[in-house]
């Protein structure tokens, strides 16, 4: 009788690893300097997350010293900085020579040490995952606002997002070619200074003060926030805004309600939103650095020219956050889903998977833009090693190919704000009994992004999609945090399990009913494969009874279906022959023999 033999079924995980790190993020901290720039008391900040385009804004600075002080920054890369204090005393005098008034004397005896806040965001126009619109780019300038000079120098900045109402302006020197002191400031889109930005646009420029007429180009880093308070990546924030109540130094200590209670001191960076006085000024710490629920600051000011640290009210912006802690930056989502041919959510050799794809717009007022020279498209899908490329199904927009050189799917387009792309695609899973020893298929797409809006910042003249976000198959919770913003249930690879499922039948019939000495005579075996997944090697074993032998060549045959003839031996009585068939095929083995006419054969 013939013997059918079923290759054994092995159990292994196959898993793609993204290639690259996902996601886009903000931090904050405060770092403690114990002297000033000018004494070497640069202190290197390390990151927790890596940045591709980061905007550093750093300050307030707290009031252990009576000099005058504010924060700078230098020495700006993707995953460190270095921050400081500086203080206008140790700066070039640039109205009375070279040597400072009494006023403006540095301390005799040794800094005391000093804490600064900071934050550290992704370059770009974003919203938090609670829907809330925040925005921060770098704004390389010379334009410099001070007393003795332009009064009222400024650059002109457009907000990307659409605000309801004006949002919360922070900023701050980011950059060290020009040592001099200098600070940043902010008010309304207008010469009239003492008004604060609108929810279109606001006047930033370098602070000069009393100090400083000009200054060398620097990078200004800004952030604007829509204000109110609530949770990013279970950290607590708030935004909020004042209008000109913050006196100066020498007047008052003004106490700010935070908008919200954190467990524990958060990180708050303060900058000012006016410049109503023209001696010039920024935000600095009067008492200790934060409370739970309020901070306490005063403006500050330079006394490279007089002693004067009285004056105008000034309104102010600020951002505070969990202290030492990250959040995430949203922009684009993608969802991504499969189904199998026969719906029985196993991938089997030679069955068509067809992948779904949905790209969202988390933004209701910013597009992601089809940039067609971008080396890395707007979404890519790098197919798994066990599947291969069959057909484009559909795409709502945009263009989508598969680039066979890189073996991924590819697709180019633009997503409108609050809109949606939808893309199909079908890869067909190998036909090889490899298939059989997977216990599943895993792939993730991703996005590649570009939140930079050329109309605000010019410096984005490369237009490439460099920031990544993985895809998620929503019916899925690996309970793995793959793309380091906290969350488990939104960065889950596609995956569909894999087997080889295949009915196989097999029926063997003899062309006569009774053998005589010296007759020919036939066996016809009939392999069937009812599905649903093709099956690739079958081993089809015969051996002959004693009495016959083979008559002849064997033929093997694809009579329905699909399917090959593979490998056929005959040894002896012994017959061997291997068969794949495709679902719903069958193959018909004729084995010709002779019955002996030696008596003792039998």
């Amino acid at each position: 009788m013939g013997v059918f033999k079923k290759a054994l079924v092995c159990l292994a995980l196959f898993v793609v690893t993204p290639i690259v790190s996902a996601g886009a993020f903000f931090e904050t901290g405060r770092s403690q300097v114990n002297t000033t720039v000018d004494n070497g008391g640069w202190v290197t900040v390390n990151l927790q997350k890596s940045y591709t385009n980061p905007v550093v804004i750093a300050g307030y600075v707290s009031h252990n010293n009576d000099n005058s002080l504010s924060a700078r920054v230098r020495n700006v890369t993707g995953t460190s900085f270095q921050v400081g204090v500086q203080s206008p005393c140790e700066s070039y005098n640039r109205f009375n020579g070279t040597t400072p008034p009494a006023a403006n004397t540095c301390p005799s005896s040794p800094w005391l040490s000093e804490s600064i806040d900071w934050i550290v965001i992704e370059q770009g126009t974003w919203v938090f995952p609670d829907g809330t619109k925040i925005e921060a780019y770098n704004h390389v300038t010379s334009t410099t606002r001070s007393r003795f000079g332009s009064s009222n120098a400024r650059d002109s900045i457009s907000f990307t997002h659409t605000y309801s109402s004006a949002p919360a302006v922070i900023h701050g020197v980011s950059s060290y070619n020009d040592p001099n002191w200098i600070s940043s400031v902010v008010w309304g889109d207008s010469t009239n200074k003492g008004t604060l930005p609108n929810n279109v646009s606001f006047s930033l420029a370098m602070e000069g003060a009393e100090a400083a007429t000009s200054h060398g180009s620097e990078t200004l880093g800004w952030m604007a926030i829509e204000i109110g308070s609530g949770t990013n990546s279970g950290n607590t924030y708030s935004a909020g805004r004042v209008s000109r109540i913050i006196d100066r130094h020498n007047d008052e200590c003004q106490q700010i309600g935070l908008g919200a209670t954190f467990s524990a001191a958060p990180n708050v960076v303060v900058k000012k939103n006016t410049m109503s006085g023209g001696d010039g000024a920024w935000v600095r710490s009067c008492g200790a650095i934060a409370g739970t629920t309020n901070f306490r600051v005063h403006m500050e000011e330079e006394q490279v020219n007089d002693g004067d640290r009285t004056g105008v009210d000034e309104a102010a912006s600020w951002f505070a956050f969990e202290s030492g802690s990250f959040g995430a930056l949203e922009f684009l989502s993608a969802t991504k889903t499969v189904t199998d041919e026969d719906g029985d959510s196993v991938g089997g050799p030679g069955e068509l998977l067809t992948y779904a794809v949905t790209i969202t717009n988390l933004q209701d007022d910013f597009a992601q833009a089809n940039n067609a020279t971008s080396t890395n498209p707007e979404f890519t899908d790098d197919l798994d090693s066990n599947v291969i490329f069959d057909s484009v199904v559909s795409a709502s927009s945009g263009s989508l190919t598969h680039n066979a050189g890189l073996n991924r799917m590819e697709w180019q387009g633009s997503v409108p704000p609050s809109g949606t792309v939808n893309l199909q695609y079908r890869v067909r899973v190998n036909e090889d009994m490899a298939i059989c020893s997977l216990s599943n298929i895993s792939n993730q797409g991703q996005l590649n992004m570009d939140p930079i809006d050329d109309a605000v910042e010019t410096g984005d003249v490369d237009n490439l999609n460099y920031i990544v976000e993985l895809s998620d198959d929503p019916t899925l919770n690996d309970g793995v945090d793959t793309d380091g913003d906290t969350l488990t249930d939104d960065d889950d690879s596609t995956i569909i399990s894999a087997d080889c499922l295949a009915d196989i039948s097999v029926t063997k019939s003899d062309a006569s009913a009774n053998f005589e000495p010296g007759q020919n005579s036939s066996y016809t075996i009939v392999i069937t494969n009812s599905g649903p997944h093709s099956v690739v090697g079958i081993q089809v074993a015969d051996t002959l009874p004693n009495g016959l032998s083979f008559n002849g060549a064997v033929s093997c045959n694809i009579t329905t279906g699909s399917g090959s003839c593979g490998a056929q031996s005959i040894s002896g009585q012994d017959y061997n022959q291997s068969i794949s068939l495709g679902d719903s095929s069958s193959a018909t083995i004729v084995i010709p023999v002779i019955s002996s006419s030696n008596p003792n054969d039998y």
